[in-house]
């Protein structure tokens, strides 16, 4: 008997369905989840850096800076000094020529780098500079070959807007450098620049050339930006300034002839606007 009870319990056990355990999917949900962010954070990530690295400067084209013309005389396109390579304005990086020649001023040097052929060496830079005026040879939204340091990304070359001061015999060099504060001082404006972004030729030189050597051997560079920085803060007060006047007269009541009548005293004093 207690054999057949036996046997009885345990076919009873036997007739009782198992339950079949379900299996888990939450981790796998979870994980792929997980996978799809980290892919469009990647995606979002690498669309940032190429958008920031595919920027292109909005080039201006001065004819003034105060009182100071500015020529345009474009090196040839063909031209050896000429890459091509479009690019967004970080630098503005400052050179003098160390051509002490007499009359080797900013009209010179416009005719030297238009003459360039294929055979010279590829040189470049965006303006010259002399005591009476500025020459421009390339747009600012074009590389240049002037801070030796090829094309690299974020460099001189690539990214930096070159200034070259003339130091020709005869030139007067302290009117030279005055016209580079207030050209260095717009360009930082007009590109949204800041004082930290002012460099030398020798920043960028990987074998620390000496440029600009009469600045930087008579111990003028921090002179030389804290020049540009007041400068720059004068003309954005001057702006402002305009702008103010100007919603002043649009604001008044009398005609515009007669406001201008009336406050001409007014606007000798304060100065024309820069161009």
């Amino acid at each position: 008997m207690k054999l057949l009870g036996f046997y009885a319990s345990d076919k009873r056990q036997e007739s009782v369905p198992r339950r079949r355990r379900r299996r888990n999917w939450r981790p796998f949900l979870v994980l792929a989840v997980f996978l799809i962010l980290l892919a469009i954070l990647i995606w979002a990530v690498a669309s940032i850096v190429h958008w920031w690295n595919s920027r292109v400067t909005e080039p201006v084209e001065l004819e003034y800076v105060g009182d100071i013309p500015i020529y345009e005389e474009y090196m040839p396109e063909d031209s050896p000094g000429r890459p091509g390579e479009k690019r967004f304005v970080e630098w503005i990086v400052i050179h003098e020529t160390d051509n002490f020649n007499p009359g080797a001023d900013a009209a010179a040097h416009a005719a030297f780098l238009s003459g360039l052929g294929a055979e010279d060496d590829p040189r470049s830079w965006h303006y010259t500079v002399d005591d009476h005026q500025i020459y421009h040879h390339l747009p600012d939204d074009e590389a240049a070959y002037h801070a030796s340091d090829k094309l690299n990304p974020h460099g001189g070359n690539l990214n930096g807007i070159g200034i070259e001061m003339c130091v020709n015999e005869g030139g007067d060099y302290e009117k030279t450098l005055e016209n580079t504060v207030q050209l260095t001082a717009k360009l930082m404006m007009e590109y949204d620049l800041k004082i930290r972004d002012v460099q030398t030729h020798q920043h960028f030189s990987s074998w620390d050339k000496v440029c600009p050597a009469k600045l930087l051997e008579d111990d003028r560079w921090d002179e030389f930006l804290d020049r540009v920085e007041k400068a720059r803060e004068a003309a954005i007060e001057a702006e402002r300034e305009a702008r103010r006047r100007a919603q002043e007269r649009e604001d008044s009541i009398l005609p515009g002839f007669l406001y201008d009548l009336l406050h001409k005293e007014d606007d000798e004093s304060h100065g024309e606007p820069e161009n």
